[in-house]
Formats: structure tokens, C-alpha cells, sequence
């Protein structure tokens, strides 16, 4: 049986000494890529992962998207906030112009082609700005308490968040209250139109979100492929590959 083509979207990592110290690149060579995580959080969950590298031109772009039943938008830079018309704070982090426009563009196609999407960590702040929703540039600053939280393991649940009846990840889970990992400074402010807060933290954090007129489109804040060995976690990655088939 054919599995499902899942396309994860990737980090643009810039030329650095450190790849050149360790014998993998040239000097100014750029790379793009995602966490290994990822790749086994698709397999573990019955599909076939595929980069999806930013792509400029965006009619290249699309001829790769046509190929896929899925798509996953990874972790990785802050979103820019020009994409909900406000300026850089000085507690935004780094911001990657061509990943937001490319990852806009590549969520516009999913809709439109009734493709399933997952959004993953900057995936939810992406899918809420590019559907006109905005965003706290950080936590802390707007009178949160720390989310990134470094101090468990990546695949330890370090807090709990409190899950909608009905709503899609209560139907994946059957739960109301779930245990997650954190590493965020971000998270959705204001939602978008018809993009839906399904779970928030206990001090109010949006943590998961669908958008209603989907089969599928579910963005959490947490990184469910980091909690490698939870398969409470890996049945959001079996109902996202099941909706692909």
C-alpha cells in the first residue's frame, strides 16, 4: 500500500563557521533542513517524509506540492509580525522573510486543495498571521509565564494544557488535559478568522488550534515528533497521515 507523501517545510540555517569546522560545508554556504525528529515522527506514524525546501520561485514550488497528500509546517524562526501589520519589538527573535512567504504560499495550496496540514510550534504562529490573525512577539513581555522551558528533556511534558470537548484533538485523544513539552517564547494572540483556540495552557496560552472549514488543518504549540517515545503524542501524527490517505 502506497503511503502518504508528507512535506516538511525547513529551517534556512546560514553560512556559519561552525559547519565549515566540522568538514560539511564551504565558507558562505547556506543550508535548509529540519530536525531528525520529524522524519521519524511521519515514519512512526505510517507516511513517507520529504523536505520541502524554500523555493523562490513559487511555480517550482507548487510543482513539488502537487506530489504530496500532506503537508507539516516545521518549528523554527518567529514569524515575522509584518505579516499581521506590526512592527519587530525588541523581544522578537530572528525572522526568515523567505520561509514566511514560501510556508504562506504552501498553506494557501493545502487549503485550496482540501490537503491536510499540521503546524507544529512556529507552525501555529505561521497558519494564524497568513489567515489574518496576530501574534505576541513574546510571552514574557505581554505578562506570561516562561515557555520555554529548557530544563526538562525534549520528550518530557514540563506542563499541561487543557483540551475543548469536540473539538478535533479531543477527538484524536479522547482527553480534556494533556501533558506537553515547551519551547516557545511566542503564540497566537489574536485568532484568525475561523482558526479556532481548541487548547490553552493553564495561565490562558493558546497551545492548539483547527481550522473549522478543513478536514484537517491542526496546528499545536508544543512539538509532538520531540516526544519520540508518547504515543498519546504519536496519535496526532497517526490522525494527521490517516486524513492523507
Amino acid at each position: 500500500m502506497k503511503k502518504p507523501v508528507i512535506g516538511i517545510t525547513c529551517n534556512i540555517l546560514p553560512a556559519s563557521h561552525w559547519t565549515v569546522d566540522m568538514g560539511i560545508a564551504a565558507p558562505n554556504q547556506d543550508f535548509q533542513g529540519a530536525a531528525s525528529d520529524y522524519i521519524n515522527l511521519v515514519v512512526k506514524a505510517g507516511g513517507t517524509p520529504l523536505f520541502l525546501p524554500t523555493i523562490e520561485d513559487l511555480d517550482t514550488a507548487k510543482a513539488l506540492w502537487e506530489h504530496l497528500d500532506g503537508i507539516l509546517i516545521s518549528g523554527g524562526n518567529d514569524v515575522d509580525p509584518g505579516l499581521y501589520n506590526e512592527r519587530i519589538d525588541a523581544k522578537c527573535g530572528a525572522i526568515d522573510l523567505p520561509r514566511d512567504r514560501y510556508e504562506k504560499a504552501a498553506l494557501s495550496f493545502a487549503l485550496e486543495q482540501k490537503m491536510p496540514v499540521l503546524g507544529i510550534c512556529r507552525g501555529i504562529q505561521l497558519f494564524n498571521a497568513a489567515l489574518g490573525g496576530t501574534n505576541y512577539q513574546d510571552l514574557m513581555d505581554a505578562g506570561f509565564k516562561q515557555h520555554t522551558i529548557l530544563a526538562y528533556p525534549r520528550n518530557a511534558a514540563s506542563h499541561t494544557v487543557n483540551i475543548e470537548r469536540d473539538s478535533l484533538l479531543h477527538h484524536i485523544l479522547g482527553k480534556t488535559r494533556i501533558g506537553v513539552n515547551s519551547f516557545h517564547h511566542q503564540a497566537v494572540k489574536v485568532a484568525a478568522p475561523g482558526f479556532k483556540i481548541i487548547a490553552r495552557s493553564d495561565d490562558g496560552v493558546a497551545e492548539a488550534a483547527q481550522l473549522g472549514s478543513q478536514a484537517f488543518a491542526l496546528a499545536v504549540q508544543w512539538h509532538p515528533e520531540m516526544m519520540y517515545d508518547s504515543d498519546e503524542q504519536l496519535e496526532i501524527a497517526k490522525a494527521f497521515i490517516a486524513a492523507c490517505k
